[in-house]
């Protein structure tokens, strides 16, 4: 075995473990789904734990409960949901897993262009450190926060074949395409980084006349993607769902969700520009990064025009018919890297000149046991700011026992089997903290002009379909309580996403 081949395997397991390492330290402080906080109160991911936890109940996603990402992200939020009844401990792993491989495989891009690898090992907890402390990182738990390590890991396949100036591996191929079925059944915006990234390959491919290789290459990468799509057009044909799937997924987020009057390349430049502005400390990155992509046309366009296409891409998709929330902007945090890297070169190119390119390389081998002290101590201190300056570490004072949903909970748990519905708004963790699920479509109102949701929703009450309702901010409307014969039992308040933002919850009986 070379020596090389020796080295990348020792480095690896090493490169892996501190992934591991730094991203658990800091989704521990930068989550709520961590087990320092009493509870992830962010109403995304509690839709998506009563998905997932739907469809362990053998509910059917769209068709029994209705939501607005993909069937994917579900059946991963129901993994989530397996190792605890409650409490979002099986959240914080899949947040952690997710991390640490977009945090690995960030550090394996870096790997490529840094000769001394010991910098490689700085930018893990200062990417990680970055990413959770931005705005955009929210609460934890989000679809744009788990995809992240798909982004990196495609992006990663195609710039090494490229360095190594070789045509795509067939089993590269599978799997970038599969990322890509990932992205289009959780949220299909993604896709636009993918379809960067294809573009690049077909340019690549046609400049080397490489045909017959371009049509293998296609075939193995739709062959990912059919691995992916096809359990789960499988999955919503034997449950009698395809028609809900295609009608909720794509035709009424295309029509209801997505609203502008401003052309789609205006809106996206609009929508970049406020992702810069709120997510700074990453998003400046860009600019050394940018001119590492300019830098790179000179000598390897390819490489640069991968980085260009798919960042446009996913500029385009994300932000040409979306309402821009800040939580979007997260898609864009790896393209950090790229800065980080730019910074790093000069002094690892000085480095490389002043010991030998060679004794750069092992340098890293030498100094493991400085290396693993260094990374700690920048883990210790990015972990304190952290703490001081996250928008979400106001959340960890308080018991569980004390949040509104636990107050509601032990009210709603008195009568068995009770019927709950969250009214007006989305979904607060209430169910999930009962322990019960919904047991109408329309489990919460979402961010849609859909008449069929108030329909519902005015109907059911109106008619006393249920034992209890919990509203926020607003009371139930006097028409409804008389209507279904409901009282106020409970009210209770805490502040949601800032310490300074209390959000009023209200729990009603029927009599």
């Amino acid at each position: 075995m070379l020596n090389s081949d020796k080295k990348q395997k020792a480095f690896l397991p090493l490169l892996m473990a501190a992934s591991l390492f730094c991203a658990a330290v800091l989704l521990l402080i930068g989550s709520k789904s961590s087990p320092l906080y009493p509870l992830n109160d962010w109403v995304d991911v509690n839709c998506f734990m009563t998905m997932g936890r739907g469809i362990l109940a053998g509910k059917v996603p769209y068709r029994d409960l209705y939501e607005q990402k993909g069937p994917v992200l579900y059946f991963l939020f129901a993994l989530s949901a397996l190792p605890v009844k409650t409490g979002y401990l099986g959240v914080w792993i899949t947040e952690v897993i997710s991390f640490a491989l977009f945090l690995f495989y960030s550090g394996r891009i870096a790997a490529l262009y840094l000769k001394h690898r010991g910098f490689v090992w700085l930018i893990l907890p200062v990417l990680g450190f970055l990413v959770c402390l931005a705005p955009a990182f929210d609460m934890g738990g989000g679809v744009e926060e788990l995809h992240l390590c798909c982004f990196v890991l495609s992006l990663f396949y195609i710039l090494r074949a490229l360095q190594e100036k070789r045509l795509m591996k067939a089993w590269e191929s599978l799997l970038i395409g599969a990322c890509t079925a990932a992205a289009f059944w959780s949220k299909y915006t993604f896709c636009g980084f993918y379809a960067g990234l294809v573009v690049l390959v077909l340019i690549w491919y046609l400049s080397r006349k490489e045909l017959k290789r371009l049509g293998l290459t296609v075939l193995h990468y739709l062959g990912g993607f059919a691995a992916v799509t096809l359990p789960v057009l499988l999955y919503f044909w034997m449950n009698h769902a395809l028609d809900d799937l295609i009608q909720a997924y794509f035709i009424n987020n295309i029509t209801l969700y997505a609203r502008t009057e401003k052309s789609a390349f205006e809106y996206a430049y609009t929508s970049l520009g406020l992702t810069f502005k709120r997510n700074f400390l990453y998003s400046v990155l860009w600019i050394p990064g940018g001119l590492l992509v300019l830098i790179g046309f000179i000598r390897h366009w390819k490489e640069s025009l991968a980085v260009l296409l798919s960042f446009a891409g996913l500029v385009l998709t994300t932000y040409m018919r979306s309402p821009g929330y800040i939580y979007y902007g997260l898609v864009l945090a790896p393209y950090a890297l790229a800065g980080m890297i730019m910074i790093l070169l000069i002094p690892d190119r000085l480095l490389a000149r002043f010991t030998g390119k060679k004794a750069a390389s092992r340098v890293w081998v030498g100094w493991k046991a400085g290396y693993a002290a260094l990374l700690i101590l920048m883990l210790t201190v990015l972990s304190l700011l952290l703490e001081q300056h996250s928008s979400n570490t106001y959340a960890m004072s308080g018991r569980y026992r004390e949040t509104p949903q636990a107050r509601f909970a032990a009210i709603i748990r008195e009568v068995p089997d009770a019927a709950v519905y969250n009214y007006r708004f989305l979904d607060g963790g209430f169910y999930y903290a009962a322990g019960v699920l919904p047991v109408n479509r329309f489990f919460c109102h979402f961010n849609i002009d859909l008449e069929e949701q108030d329909t519902e929703a005015r109907s059911l009450v109106e008619s006393g379909r249920f034992d209890f309702i919990v509203t926020r901010t607003n009371k139930l409307p006097s028409s409804l309580v008389e209507k279904g014969g409901y009282e106020l039992v409970c009210e209770a308040s805490r502040p949601y996403s800032s310490p300074d933002k209390d959000y009023n919850y209200y729990l009603y009986r029927r009599k």
